[in-house]
Parts: C-alpha cells; sequence; structure tokens
C-alpha cells in the first residue's frame, strides 16, 4: 500500500468521487501503528491490498482510541485513523476469505464535521461492521453527539475481536453485544456486523444500517430493516438494562455464500438512497470482461457516489421516499445523510 502524505487520490475511483466531491481527503497507512509511530493514516481503506486486518475510525478522536501513537503527530481530518489488530492464523480448514474495501462521506455539518458513521474491516477476522448515531437522540442535547458514541463502540468491536485468532469462527452477535457493554459514551447508534465463517456468512443487526448479497450481479439476499415504526429504528445506547434490551431487539441470521458473491454493507445513507437494482447495475459496470477483479474499494466508491447523488435529487423516487409512502407520508427525492459502504468480495483463499 502507498502512503498518501498529502491526502491525495491514488485510484481511478477515488479520482472519480473527486470530480463530484471535490478533493476528498484519502490516505492509507504505509506500515502499521506497530511498525511506525511518526504519523497516523486517515483512511477511507484499501485494505484490502494487505492481508493485514486494519478498522477504521474517525481521526479526531484517535488521541483518545489510540493512545499508543505520539500525540503531537495525530492528524485531525474528517476520515479514519487505522489500526492494526493482527494476530497469528489458527485456522487450515477455511477456503473463502473476504477481500474488502469502503468509502465514507460525511455529510455537512459545523456541529459535527465527522459525521455519525462509524465502521470497520478486518479481512484476517473475515468480519465488517458499520454503525450510525442515530440524530433523533444526539440533538437532545448540543452536548450529546451519537457519532462519538458509534465510534466507540466501532472500536469495542474490533478490541473483542482481536482477542481472537485469525481464522477463528466469530459470533457477530457476541461480538456487538460485547462491544455494546463496555461503549460509555452518551448516544446511540444503529449497527451491522458481519462475518464469513466457513461458506456461511454470520450477521447481527439492530436498525436501519444492512446489507445485500450479490451472485453474479444479481441480489439474492438482503438483510431486514428492524424499527420500531417507519424512521424510527432499534438502536443500542446506554442504560441499566442495556444488555436485556441488546438480546431484545438485534436480528441474527446466516446466509450461505460461494467464491465470487459481493457483500455490499452500509448505514441508511446507503441503504435509503440506492435500491438493490442500482446496486446490480454499477457492479455490471464496474466487474466487466475487461476488469474482472476490480478492487472492492472502487467499487466501493462507485456506489457511494451514486448514493451521495440520489440523496440531492428532489425528483428522485428513493427507497426512503417509497417507505415513506408505504407509511402515510407525503415524501419525494433522496435522503441527504452520512453514507458509509463496505464492500467486500468472497474469495477462494487458495
Amino acid at each position: 500500500m502507498t502512503l498518501c502524505s498529502d491526502l491525495s487520490l491514488e485510484t481511478k475511483g477515488q479520482r472519480r468521487a473527486a470530480t463530484v466531491f471535490g478533493k476528498l481527503n484519502f490516505c492509507i497507512p504505509k506500515k502499521s501503528f506497530r511498525q511506525s509511530k511518526q504519523s497516523i493514516g486517515m483512511a477511507d481503506g484499501v485494505s484490502g491490498e494487505s492481508e493485514e486486518s486494519i478498522a477504521v475510525y474517525s481521526g479526531i478522536y484517535a488521541r483518545k482510541l489510540m493512545p499508543n501513537c505520539v500525540a503531537n503527530r495525530m492528524i485531525d481530518v474528517k476520515y479514519e485513523a487505522a489500526r492494526d489488530v493482527n494476530e497469528e492464523a489458527t485456522s487450515e480448514f477455511d477456503n473463502l476469505k473476504l477481500v474488502s474495501g469502503c468509502f465514507y462521506l460525511p455529510k455537512k455539518s459545523e456541529s459535527r464535521p465527522l459525521g455519525q458513521d462509524a465502521h470497520f474491516h478486518s479481512q484476517t477476522k473475515r468480519t465488517i461492521g458499520v454503525a450510525d448515531g442515530v440524530t433523533g437522540r444526539s440533538e437532545r442535547s448540543v452536548a450529546i453527539d451519537s457519532g462519538i458514541y458509534a465510534r466507540e463502540l466501532m472500536t469495542n468491536c474490533v478490541a473483542k475481536l482481536g482477542r481472537k485468532p485469525n481464522g477463528a469462527a466469530v459470533n457477530p452477535k457476541r461480538v456487538l453485544r460485547t462491544a455494546h457493554y463496555k461503549t460509555e459514551s452518551k448516544g446511540s447508534s444503529t449497527a451491522c456486523v458481519v462475518s464469513l465463517n466457513g461458506t456461511r456468512l454470520c450477521y447481527v443487526n439492530v436498525g436501519d444500517s444492512g446489507f445485500h448479497v450479490f451472485r453474479s450481479n444479481r441480489c439474492v439476499y438482503t438483510s431486514a430493516v428492524k424499527q420500531r415504526r417507519f424512521n424510527h429504528p432499534y438502536q443500542l445506547y446506554n442504560s441499566g438494562r442495556r444488555i436485556m434490551e441488546f438480546d431484545d431487539i438485534a436480528d441474527e441470521g446466516e446466509f450461505e455464500v460461494e467464491a465470487g458473491d459481493v457483500v455490499v454493507l452500509g448505514t441508511d445513507g446507503l441503504l435509503d438512497n440506492l435500491f438493490a437494482h442500482e446496486i446490480e447495475d454499477i457492479l455490471e459496470k464496474q466487474i466487466s470482461c475487461e476488469t474482472p477483479h476490480m478492487h472492492p474499494q472502487q467499487i466501493a466508491v462507485a456506489i457511494g457516489v451514486a448514493a451521495e447523488v440520489n440523496s440531492r435529487n428532489d425528483l428522485y423516487k428513493s427507497p426512503f421516499s417509497m417507505a415513506a409512502g408505504l407509511a402515510g407520508f407525503e415524501c419525494v427525492g433522496g435522503k441527504y445523510d452520512d453514507i458509509t459502504v463496505i464492500v467486500a468480495r468472497i474469495e477462494s483463499s487458495h
């Protein structure tokens, strides 16, 4: 991987995104934090190019999340700080692996410039996750930013994964449940964690984040939205009953996958602005005969760009507006929001 010390754009997909949004701050860590304390990578994740496991967070909170780094060398920007959680692999029997890439674009906000989404993706643990701080709770007090809660939640997921050997089976529900129990920040968040265990894609979902599975560029599986009513998703938050509530609202499941399948995981900023059939069209264009091995990072950028364009289209009949209509509300156009996309391609480990 290359170090983007000047936050330049390194891939065609990133340059394409720049034509829409202007220069985006993508930066890729050349070394893990264990290897270097001279700088910190603020990344939109191309960890698919490395076999190391990488988790990502927003950089302005890196001093709290990454205490082993040299504080005066930290860079505060809008995207994510990466940390290596690599351990020795122990499994010799798994024949599938995840190759992943991600895209994050926070909506413009003076009070919360980092947005309220958070995510991680770990190839050695074959696990990916997203969280979306819930705006409704954070707006009750200007002192509460649910993005902080979401970032700590994902940090704790990575900490839980870090204690497992590479290749060992991961229970997503247990990971998220433990992370939820240990998260101390005020706020609330939806969350979805997905893990590849053998040929089973296992997941846990709370709220309106979620994922699609595509096979031969056609959607074959979609996770269910968990909400009390329209636009009121279930969420994780701090309370004396949080463990009992977690078990009540967490949706757990699995799906049989095969080499070549593509998993697209995202927050509601993605799912409210792109239908599955629109993602199918993007996959067909990105994964063609000329580019059969398009990196998931570039695919994630293309999907994220399309979602952002739709979110600003007042005439677009979006998934969000259609759901609003079914709930008895009049709504048209996309939904402007933070957008997080993780694309993970399932490949043969051989």
